[in-house]
């Protein structure tokens, strides 16, 4: 399904992050380039640990708090189903959605009568509800830290190491997911942590259905 939006609300090219997909507005990854790569990703107990943990994730559903360094602060609700199934619900006042169904992503403005959709594959995201996650699949571990009883592993996605990161959290132990952090290209860093996520039940199947607002179709467009 590919939505024609009314004329004068313009289609907005943008890269959401889990996350990315999780802050408010459009997002890109921070450059990393100078920043060394891990030369055996899988080496690392801890990198091994996490992956496995990843995978294990078939559903996901959670409240987040959203904060960036810029000042700004959100909350909301996450739901995935893996693969390919995603749905955001910003609290308000914040007027957003992010819907993923497992080929379009769709970001919603309620407030600026605003729908936009880009590939799937081409977000973040895709590596988060992709049937197998794997962290040499497509992406660079660019660092891995350990410290606060958390586990951070950085990424970027391979051959754009230079246009961005993206840093995983989990628990000490590899076996709770905690969030995500996305730095800019300007240094601003936005924080999604998750809170008392519900792994592995069931999630309704109409939680992940799209349907278009009325407004999104352009009635008053003429051919």
């Amino acid at each position: 399904m590919v939505l024609t939006l009314k004329k004068r609300y313009p289609y907005k090219r943008t890269i959401f992050a889990m996350v990315c997909l999780f802050s408010i507005g459009a997002v890109t990854f921070s450059s990393y380039a100078q920043k060394p790569t891990l030369p055996i990703a899988n080496q690392d107990p801890s990198v091994v640990a996490a992956e496995r943990f990843i995978n294990s994730i078939r559903t996901l559903k959670a409240p987040f708090v959203q904060a960036s360094s810029s000042g700004s602060y959100a909350r909301g609700n996450i739901y995935i189903q893996r693969p390919g199934l995603l749905r955001i619900d910003y609290d308000k006042p914040t007027s957003l959605q992010v819907y993923a169904d497992g080929t379009w992503l769709f970001y919603i403005d309620e407030e600026l009568k605003d729908v936009s959709q880009i590939p799937l594959n081409a977000t973040p995201a895709s590596f988060l509800v992709r049937e197998n996650f794997s962290f040499t699949d497509g992406l660079t571990i660019q660092k891995v830290e350990k410290r606060n009883r958390t586990i951070r592993i950085q990424v970027a996605r391979r051959g754009e190491e230079d246009s961005g990161s993206l840093t995983l959290l989990l628990s000490e132990g590899a076996d709770a997911f905690r969030g995500w952090t996305v730095t800019d290209p300007q240094g601003v860093r936005t924080t999604v942590s998750l809170l008392s996520p519900i792994l592995n039940q069931s999630i309704a199947k109409q939680i992940f259905v799209f349907t278009p607002p009325d407004w999104a179709f352009p009635e008053d467009v003429q051919e």
